[in-house]
């Protein structure tokens, strides 16, 4: 995997043009304030809630979803995921010319034929591998994080220097970016969240609950699971160490019971799962079908879902748990 940096690339691509970021949520705000910070000519469009009186605070004139469509060279699609394929035709596609560039944070809706751009426009990808709040802090730390970008349609010819011209005044070149797909971008992002993090959601769970069972009391299950704040320290010492390597910030007997017991919890049927749930949820579709009837329906078993994981006895017991270890840092 090649990691393109800053001094590899322009933003002369962007001279001249005025960019649309449609959408001022999580990734929305970071990227517009990058973008005008070096130098872009950025205009918001948003509908009217609070993220249009944010854009306001922070000194945009924001427009109308299609008034910014119509306005914007390159336009950064970056409302929700489930909401661009309900105000593509009405609000996005009227105000799209011959030449401009579509640029999505997020493969999804192209990757799976939600959305069909038509064959005169570039069709791209910058994709941060972080929230929008963080692009956002990096960025003004004077660094970067790291991004996914991909030349879906290439129209004008100038495709890719534009999209590499965008990573960088975004700021995600200081971090690095590196080329993808949108479907692949769709794909990875979908096998994490269905995948590695149900899987992990789903042990903890079962972690809290085996160990109420022999004894211990919730409140410190939850302290040990991930209250305070371990967890999170391994996590990040891994990306500045290695899975393994970080291991060595522990003392030997935790390197010798994690070594030699893990093999013993994951079984062939878990490994054959994950792959059925990868390949016929993912790869094959399903999972955005599924999505999309969910969306239709009111997004009723959504709501079930998070009702009945708000009221399981972990979310339960963490809230005195989490005031507490909050309150020592403050």
């Amino acid at each position: 995997m090649e990691l393109i940096k800053d001094h590899d690339v322009s933003m002369d691509a962007l001279n001249g043009k005025t960019v649309a970021v449609l959408g001022y949520g999580n990734q929305g705000r970071a990227q517009a304030l990058n973008l005008r910070d070096n130098g872009v000519e950025v205009i918001v469009g948003n509908q009217e809630d609070s993220y249009k009186e944010r854009a306001a605070e922070d000194g945009f004139k924001p427009l109308p979803i299609a008034e910014a469509a119509g306005a914007g060279d390159c336009l950064l699609v970056l409302t929700t995921d489930e909401s661009q394929p309900l105000i593509w035709d009405e609000q996005i596609t009227p105000g799209i010319e011959a030449g401009n560039a579509l640029v999505w944070a997020s493969g999804y809706n192209v990757g799976y034929d939600l959305i069909t751009p038509s064959a005169d426009v570039d069709v791209l990808m910058v994709a941060p591998r972080m929230t929008g709040h963080m692009v956002r802090n990096l960025f003004e730390a004077g660094s970067g994080a790291l991004a996914q970008f991909a030349v879906h349609q290439d129209a004008t010819g100038n495709a890719r220097d534009l999209t590499l011209a965008l990573c960088k005044g975004i700021g995600l070149t200081r971090g690095g970016v590196f080329e993808s797909s949108l479907r692949e971008e769709a794909e990875l992002d979908l096998f994490s969240e269905q995948v590695v993090w149900s899987g992990f959601t789903r042990w903890i769970l079962t972690c809290f609950e085996l160990g109420v069972e022999v004894g211990f009391s919730p409140e410190l299950m939850v302290m040990e699971l991930y209250a305070s704040g371990e967890m999170a320290e391994i996590v990040t010492a891994m990306t500045r160490n290695g899975f393994f390597k970080q291991m060595t910030h522990h003392s030997t007997t935790s390197q010798y019971g994690t070594l030699s017991r893990g093999p013993e919890l994951i079984s062939d049927e878990m490994r054959a799962k994950g792959k059925e749930l990868f390949l016929r949820d993912i790869r094959e579709g399903a999972f955005a079908k599924e999505w999309s009837d969910e969306q239709a329906g009111g997004a009723a078993r959504l709501a079930a879902l998070t009702e009945a994981a708000l009221a399981h006895p972990m979310s339960q017991a963490e809230a005195g748990v989490i005031a507490s270890v909050q309150a020592t840092k403050g």
